[in-house]
């Protein structure tokens, strides 16, 4: 919901060392986002938050990509994708009381089976009741070993408003320390401050998020 040049400016006002530039099913604005963050001091990761196929849509992140991967693909092979350009496989908002976007408890078993990932989101802000904060908690610590590296994340979608919601901390400040950080799993999740997200622009999202970009996506506008 914010352009290139105010997600940077408001990274920068923030005091963030590093963010990752990961819009719905394209990197047009990785390379942008890249440049302006390099130049205003700015460590930039560029990825892209990958649709799966249908029903479920699961959502995955892609970090330290070189090209954008496809959209609509099985939740096994959009991890298998990200890996093997030599990205790593990231767990977005996981247990969300909603079938859709969301990995449920059983597909993500699944899928470590498979497939190991490099990072879960065990902090997010996505809506997820105190039940189900713990069992992520519980099925990170029991599983960590195919889970990779603890994250938090604001899942930024407007800028100022809710950006350094979650954090993650990471010994170092440039995009190569966060690499090896998570690759080590020397991270720490942390809570930040609360989000301030005036009501018009979350309805503004929600209607691109469950419209437009769905519409997009289905016509081939996206990359």
């Amino acid at each position: 919901m914010v352009d290139p040049a105010r997600l940077v400016a408001d990274a920068v006002a923030a005091g963030l060392d590093l963010i990752a530039i990961t819009d719905h099913d394209t990197m047009a604005s990785a390379e942008e986002v890249a440049s302006r963050g390099e130049a205003a001091g700015l460590a930039v990761v560029r990825g892209q938050e990958i649709t799966t196929r249908w029903p479920a849509q699961t959502h995955v992140l892609g970090w330290f990509l070189e090209r954008p991967v496809k959209s609509g693909m099985s939740l096994a092979d959009t991890v298998a994708a990200i890996q093997d350009q030599g990205g790593l496989a990231v767990i977005p908002h996981p247990f969300m009381p909603t079938y859709f976007a969301s990995c449920q408890p059983a597909a993500l078993a699944r899928l470590i089976a498979e497939r190991p990932v490099d990072g879960l989101e065990v902090m997010h802000t996505a809506p997820i009741n105190a039940s189900r904060r713990r069992a992520l908690q519980a099925f990170y610590r029991a599983n960590q070993d195919r889970l990779g590296a603890a994250l938090g994340a604001s899942d930024c979608h407007f800028g100022r408003y809710d950006l350094g919601v979650a954090v993650t901390e990471f010994p170092g400040r440039t995009v190569d320390d966060f690499r090896s950080a998570v690759l080590e799993r020397r991270t720490r999740p942390l809570r930040g401050r609360r989000p301030t997200v005036p009501a018009g622009l979350r309805l503004r999202q929600q209607w691109r998020s469950l419209a437009q970009l769905p519409f997009r996506r289905l016509t081939g506008q996206l990359e």
